[in-house]
């Protein structure tokens, strides 16, 4: 059991003694029942391939570096140096989105032996973007018989990031299989000792976390940030590459155009690059705006994709039940959760050794889940709906308070109690005040509307 999206596979005999050989090393691919095997596993997210890394430049997979830059020359010396290091030979181009100290820019991308392009008025990052790797990719022969570099992925990197050791080689390595179009690291937020710093190393909307996944809209890794992203050439020119109309959210847009034409996209945290960490509350509060108000351009382009909570009807309607219902429609609620995990014990008998228990924890889990969601979608797109009673009030700080606290507890972060809550209360609420200035500046309010699943859902 496991998989994006969350499902059920039941192997032969055969294919369970394969899976168990692979899992401690003793078997490798044997015959194409085998290879078919490995191919329906890793494409439905049961299972993640590890690679030895790959060299920067190999025959194997060649990458050429796109570095966007506006008004942040530290930032820019400090990630060139560290991609020099991993990379002396390879293909650098910076791209200059209108920082208002060209000179400064200038001297460090020659300093490190890179390529520059200037945009003469600020475009933002997409179409930064778009001109680095066009760039590379533009004809550049010098003399008769010089061939034109075209590396086979691009390698983007923001001059506010910084690739830890081997997280470049680890990311290459995955495009060893011809059906992965994109990989990203996991981007942590930078070590830091202020309060920005505490909060962002377990919270950073950058951060998609420990576990090795394949990206799908709607599960927990439904998407990754181009702080730090490695595309597969050709892929890119097929995608046209980043919307330009897009000042935020374009990175969710483009992975989602390729995931609907079935290629590949993988989150390879075993590759970790750091983020630096917004210098101010302001900064930190605007940058959530801004990734909030992105919501209702990506609701336009991929429809309830980006719908703030995402669960099926059933276990939608039991969990608001057992929250907030009367004593009457709670016991209706609990005798609807019960005859779920009868039903679905019916369905392991015969596939797992304790059905019943584990039709519970799945249920259970199933219910944290649900909890988890409407949580966040209170405190993060439906705040404004919320202030108009004293009830719903209460629901809306609880679903603030309690998984603040919760975090907190599990985390035990270097802020104390009611300062981590007051981080994630600005977190909330500034993303919230963006998705309503994106919904508001778009007049449509799909990217405020449930995705509730009618069906079998189990």
């Amino acid at each position: 059991m496991g998989g994006s999206p969350f499902r059920l596979i039941r192997l032969s005999a055969a294919g369970s003694q394969l899976l168990n050989d692979w899992l401690t090393g003793t078997a490798t691919l044997a015959s194409s029942e085998a290879t078919k095997l490995r191919d329906r596993l890793i494409r439905g997210g049961m299972v993640h391939p590890v690679f030895s890394p790959v060299p920067t430049n190999s025959p194997e997979v060649t990458s050429a570096f796109v570095v966007p830059v506006h008004n942040d020359s530290d930032g820019l010396d400090r990630l060139l140096g560290v991609l020099r290091s991993y990379s002396p030979e390879s293909q650098i181009v910076v791209v200059d989105d209108a920082s208002a100290d060209v000179s400064s820019v200038a001297a460090i991308v020659a300093a490190h032996g890179a390529d520059l392009v200037h945009h003469d008025v600020n475009r933002g990052p997409a179409a930064a973007r778009n001109t680095g790797w066009r760039n590379v990719l533009q004809p550049k022969v010098t003399s008769p018989g010089d061939v034109t570099f075209r590396p086979e992925v691009m390698v983007f990197v923001d001059a506010d990031v910084v690739p830890r050791a081997a997280a470049i080689q680890t990311l290459l390595a995955h495009f060893v299989d011809p059906a992965v179009s994109v990989v990203a690291p996991r981007v942590a937020a930078e070590p830091g000792a202020d309060r920005i710093a505490a909060y962002e190393a377990d919270n950073s909307p950058l951060d998609m976390g420990s576990d090795a996944a394949l990206v799908f809209p709607g599960t927990r890794t439904s998407y990754v940030p181009s702080a730090m992203l490695v595309v597969r050439t050709n892929m890119l020119e097929e995608a046209g590459g980043f919307d330009e109309a897009m000042r935020y959210g374009e990175d969710v847009d483009m992975v989602w155009r390729l995931i609907q034409h079935g290629h590949l996209v993988r989150f390879e945290p075993a590759a970790v690059a750091h983020h630096r960490n917004r210098p101010s509350v302001a900064a930190f509060a605007r940058q959530r705006f801004s990734y909030g108000s992105s919501a209702a351009e990506l609701s336009a382009r991929h429809g309830d994709k980006v719908s703030p909570l995402q669960l099926p009807a059933n276990i939608t309607m039991t969990t608001l039940g057992l929250l907030f219902g009367g004593r009457r429609l709670r016991l209706v609620a609990a005798a609807a959760t019960a005859s779920s995990i009868v039903a679905l014990t019916r369905k392991l008998i015969g596939k797992v050794d304790v059905p019943v228990k584990e039709a519970a924890r799945l249920t259970v889990m199933t219910h944290g889940y649900a909890v988890h969601g409407l949580a966040a979608a209170a405190t993060r797109s439906w705040a404004p709906l919320l202030v108009w009673t004293s009830r719903s009030r209460q629901a809306l700080a609880a679903a603030l308070v309690v998984p603040a606290m919760i975090d907190w507890f599990r985390t035990r972060p270097a802020n104390n109690l009611v300062t981590h809550t007051a981080f994630r209360a600005l977190d909330h609420g500034s993303y919230c005040a963006g998705v309503w200035a994106g919904v508001l500046r778009s007049g449509s309010v799909a990217a405020l509307l449930p995705k509730v699943r009618i069906g079998n859902n189990s």
